[in-house]
């Protein structure tokens, strides 16, 4: 029975790389808002895609501080219009 799952996920996982990560992100994503409510769920999101953002940055050797401060300026330019 382990081995035959095992098979299948491999299957999966080789196949249907993106469907199967499009699922496990969507059922996440659904348990998290059941959990926590929606603007909680999309807090945390949010934080994580920022720290992504600087992470990436940072492993390209950029600087993560000054970018930021660019694009919020950026962004909050396009508020006072």
């Amino acid at each position: 029975m382990k081995e035959e799952c095992g098979k299948i996920l491999t299957e999966l996982w080789q196949n249907h790389r993106g469907k199967t990560c499009g699922l496990l992100v969507g059922l996440l994503f659904g348990t998290a808002v059941l959990c926590f409510g929606f603007w909680q769920t999309f807090f945390v999101i949010c934080c994580g895609l920022i720290g992504l953002f600087i992470g990436l940055q940072l492993d390209n050797g950029e600087d993560a501080v000054e970018n930021m401060r660019e694009r919020a300026w950026r962004l909050l330019e396009r508020f006072q219009r």
